[in-house]
């Protein structure tokens, strides 16, 4: 199989190729499916790789009520 740069892979999906940084972070978070791997310091995936974005399967559940105020965007909760 063979694989592709991050940055290739980008051009070919979304038509341009975001930062290296938020192309790590893709990577990293694994928003990237099947998940990118690290050759040599370069991250690589394969060609038909989908950007799936963060999901609601991957949130943990919080236990904080005030963090889990924040991740509400801020609406009201029973906190004054």
């Amino acid at each position: 199989m063979r694989y592709v740069t991050l940055k290739e892979w980008a051009i070919q999906t979304f038509g341009f190729a975001p930062s290296p940084s938020t192309l790590a972070a893709y990577a990293k978070t694994k928003q990237i499916q099947p998940t990118p791997v690290k050759f040599g310091g370069k991250w690589m995936c394969e060609p038909n790789a989908r950007f799936i974005g963060l999901s609601k399967a991957q949130s943990q559940s919080i236990s904080d009520p005030l963090v889990a105020r924040i991740f509400k965007d801020g609406s009201s909760s029973t906190l004054s």
